[in-house]
């Protein structure tokens, strides 16, 4: 997977889609346990994701009992998200290939551009 810079963001060309992401390059991103994501399907709409593993939701979680945020950690919620069951950016790009495969995306993420 060839993932290049485009301004300020990285980009990463695939068969069906897009997919846009703010990340540094320096970063280990097979690493990356929450990502946001700018997803361009081709012919089609822009979608706005998030990818969490289940591990980035318990980090918050237990930080959030530390800090008070959402009744001191006692639920989480965003709208968008996609809960990916590894970390790293091929896995991410893996559950976006088959949200767009599959047909959907629309259901699970945001447009936030039309055609």
């Amino acid at each position: 997977m060839e993932i290049r810079q485009d301004g300020p963001l990285l980009l990463v060309e695939q068969e069906r889609f897009d997919a846009r992401f703010p990340a540094d390059p320096a970063d280990d991103l097979e690493q990356l346990q929450h990502q946001d994501f700018y997803v361009t399907v081709k012919g089609g709409p822009t979608y706005y994701a998030s990818l969490m593993t289940l591990g980035a939701i318990d980090a918050v979680l237990r930080r959030w009992a530390e800090t008070g945020e959402a009744a001191s950690g006692r639920y989480f919620f965003t709208t968008d998200l996609v809960i990916t069951p590894r970390p790293g950016i091929t896995a991410m790009i893996e559950a976006i290939d088959g949200l767009v495969r599959e047909e959907e995306i629309g259901n699970a993420c945001q447009v936030i551009r039309a055609r």
